[in-house]
């Protein structure tokens, strides 16, 4: 479904009289639903973020030899929300025959280490990674060649604005959106049984939805 007819849907799931043809330059009840359901759609994406799979991407950039700190424009993933420091891998070869993990560090730990004394001007093969109090990314040691990087990220879906924007999340949750708006239309209405209907759809799709897109539950080692 695209914006306009998912505000289309909230009419028809509120019994709201009267119809929307367009998204673009409502007033009065037309602009809150169009407003109800951009909130909608941003929050339910920030809702769990890192669970939703949808939403993360991965890529495989080239390491500059002698830099050891990355913005997100230097490595070209300018929708970048947030890294994820545990699917970072590097290769000396682009087809990544050779690829070795880098262990991800809480930025304190990797900053006392790797940018302490002398250890600030080795330069080796990638071993760890933080992200840094700006939200760069820090690789220790320095890489000494052009490695390959390969990673996730969660990206940042843009918000619905034309008519014909579709949300990233897949058509068959999408509902979600409508019911989320149709709640805060009913909380605004002060009407009680349309929450309630709103509330008990929406939860039902938002919990297939974490199911279907969280990550494998893995049980560790037993500690002793």
């Amino acid at each position: 479904m695209d914006f306009l007819t998912l505000c289309q849907k909230v009419y028809l799931q509120g019994g709201i009289s009267g119809q929307i043809t367009s998204t673009q330059n409502q007033t009065g009840e037309a602009l809150r639903i169009v407003n109800f359901v951009q909130d909608s759609y941003r929050e339910i994406l920030n809702s769990d973020q890192f669970t939703f799979g949808f939403i993360r991407k991965e890529v495989h950039k080239q390491l500059v030899p002698g830099q050891g700190t990355y913005t997100k424009a230097e490595l070209d993933v300018s929708d970048l929300g947030q890294w994820d420091t545990t699917s970072m891998r590097v290769s000396i070869n682009e087809d990544r025959t050779d690829e070795t993990f880098i262990i991800g560090q809480r930025w304190p730990a990797f900053r006392d280490y790797w940018r302490f004394s002398t250890r600030r001007y080795t330069t080796s093969r990638p071993l760890n990674c933080a992200i840094n109090q700006d939200t760069n990314l820090e690789i220790g040691p320095v890489p000494d060649a052009a490695y390959w990087l390969t990673f996730q990220y969660i990206d940042v879906p843009s918000d619905l604005q034309a008519d014909t924007d579709i949300p990233v999340i897949p058509d068959r949750w999408q509902m979600a959106i409508v019911w989320r708006a149709l709640r805060h239309y009913g909380m605004f209405e002060s009407a009680p049984e349309v929450v309630m209907r709103a509330d008990a759809a929406y939860n039902e799709i938002m919990l297939r939805m974490t199911l279907d897109q969280s990550p494998q539950i893995v049980v560790g080692p037993p500690l002793c």
